[in-house]
C-alpha cells in the first residue's frame, strides 16, 4: 500500500509486531541530534550482566505454570488469585492474552496457537460489548492484543474487533481540551498516557493490517500531542493531564510508570518503522535509557517494583516493548539490561510453582495474583535463549 507523508509517496512495511532472534546491529545509522549520538555511546560502554541467562527449558516451565495456577479451563477464563473463582480484570485479561502469544511467538507451537482462540473466545463470551467498559484504556489494550492475534492466526475477526473497538474509543473521546488527545474515562476527568500511547501502537498496526493511511495519520497526530503534552522530552513519560476545580488551572500528573514508557517506545518504534523518521527512534532511545537510569535497581538496573494490584502488571508492558527497540529498532545494546532482569525474576521464583511475584530482586511471596505473575512471566519469554552480545 503506498502511503503519503507530507507529499512524499512511499510504502508501508509489516514489521509491526516483532518476532524472533534480535536482528544484526545497524551500521551507519544516521543520528540526527547530538544527544542521540551520547545516548548510543553511553549504551555502548555499559558493560553486560554476568548473570546465566534463562533457558529455553525454564521459559516453557514458567508459560505452564503461569496456565496451570491461574487458566480456568472450565470458564475459559484466567483467575484473578491462585485459588477461588474471581476472574481477572478487565486489562488484566489483556495481558494474560498478550503473555500466551509472547509464549507463541517464541515457540510457533500448534497448541499455544490454539490457546489464543480459546482465551478470546472464553473473554468474549463474558465481556461481549466492550464499548460498555467506561475505561477506554481497558478497551485499547484488547485493541492491540486482537491486532497481534490476527497477525498470527489470519483470523478476520480479530482484525475487525480491533479496528472497531479502536473507531470507537477514537471517534467519541477524542476532543480539542487540552489541545487534543483522548480521555482516559468516559467521564472525560483526565487524558491519560496510558490510553494514549497505546492508541498510537493500534493505529499504526491498524494502517498497516488494513493498508490505510488514514490510520497512520491518526496514529502520528496522538503521539505529537503524547510527547508535546506528557513527555518532558527527554525520556521521561509523565502519566496524565486533567483540569483541578480546586486550582482552577490544569494540573500534569508527573510520576512516572514503566508501563508508560515503555509503550511510547512502542509508538515511537512502530512510527519510525513506517516513516523512517529518525526523530521517533531517538525518542525511543532516550525513553529506554531514561527508564534505565530512573526506574530500576541493583548494579544490573532491575526493574523497580511497582506494587501489586495495577502495578503488578506494568513491567510486562514495558519489556514487551523493549523488545521491539531491540528487534525491529534494532538497538542490540539493550539486550544485557532485559536479559539480567529476566535473569531475576526467575532466580526469586516461588520453587514449588515457579511463579514469580512483583519484586524481581526478592523472593516470591506466598500471594501473587496473576497480572503480576503474567509480567514476570513476559520478561522470561521475551528474554529466554537469546543471543547476549550486543
Amino acid at each position: 500500500m503506498i502511503m503519503r507523508n507530507g507529499g512524499v509517496m512511499r510504502k508501508m512495511t509489516k514489521t509491526v509486531f516483532g518476532r524472533g532472534r534480535p536482528a544484526p546491529a545497524a551500521r551507519g545509522w544516521p543520528l540526527r541530534q547530538k544527544a542521540g549520538v551520547a545516548l548510543l555511546v553511553l549504551g555502548a560502554l555499559l558493560p553486560a550482566t554476568t548473570a546465566r541467562a534463562v533457558t529455553a527449558a525454564e521459559a516453557d516451565a514458567a508459560y505452564r505454570s503461569l496456565l496451570k495456577v491461574y487458566w480456568d479451563p472450565a470458564t475459559q477464563l484466567f483467575r484473578k488469585e491462585e485459588h477461588g473463582t474471581t476472574k481477572a480484570d478487565f486489562w488484566f485479561a489483556a495481558q494474560l492474552w498478550d503473555t500466551v502469544m509472547d509464549q507463541f511467538d517464541r515457540t510457533g507451537s500448534a497448541d499455544v496457537k490454539r490457546q489464543i482462540d480459546v482465551v478470546y473466545d472464553g473473554f468474549t463470551k463474558q465481556y461481549p460489548d466492550w464499548t460498555t467498559n467506561k475505561y477506554n484504556d481497558d478497551i485499547m489494550w484488547w485493541t492491540i492484543a486482537c491486532t497481534r492475534a490476527y497477525k498470527i492466526t489470519n483470523e478476520t475477526r480479530y482484525l475487525k474487533k480491533a479496528q472497531a473497538s479502536f473507531d470507537f474509543v477514537y471517534n467519541n473521546f477524542l476532543d480539542p481540551t487540552f489541545g487534543g488527545g483522548l480521555y482516559w474515562i468516559n467521564q472525560r476527568t483526565s487524558k491519560n498516557s496510558c490510553l494514549n500511547s497505546p492508541a498510537v501502537i493500534a493505529a499504526v498496526r491498524l494502517a498497516v493490517l488494513l493498508k490505510d493511511a488514514a490510520y497512520l495519520d491518526k496514529g502520528q497526530s496522538l503521539y505529537a500531542w503524547q510527547k508535546k503534552t506528557l513527555t518532558d522530552g527527554n525520556g521521561r513519560v509523565f502519566d496524565n493531564i486533567s483540569y483541578s476545580k480546586d486550582r482552577q488551572a490544569t494540573r500534569i500528573g508527573r510520576f512516572s510508570l514503566t508501563y508508560n514508557q515503555g509503550t511510547f517506545i512502542g509508538a515511537a518504534v512502530l512510527l519510525y518503522q513506517q516513516t523512517k523518521d529518525h526523530a521517533y527512534l531517538d525518542d525511543a532511545l532516550k525513553t529506554a535509557e531514561w527508564t534505565k537510569a530512573n526506574l530500576c535497581v541493583t548494579e544490573d538496573h532491575i526493574l523497580k517494583s511497582e506494587g501489586t494490584g495495577d502495578g503488578g502488571a506494568f513491567k510486562g508492558i514495558f519489556v514487551r516493548y523493549m523488545k521491539l527497540l531491540i528487534t525491529e529498532g534494532e538497538r542490540r545494546e539493550f539486550l544485557p539490561w532485559m536479559k539480567a532482569n529476566a535473569a531475576s525474576a526467575w532466580r526469586h521464583r516461588r520453587p514449588g510453582d515457579n511463579i514469580m511475584g512483583p519484586d524481581w530482586t526478592a523472593p516470591a511471596e506466598s500471594r501473587i495474583q496473576s497480572q503480576t505473575a503474567a509480567s514476570a512471566a513476559a520478561v522470561v519469554l521475551n528474554f529466554a535463549d537469546e543471543d547476549t552480545r550486543p
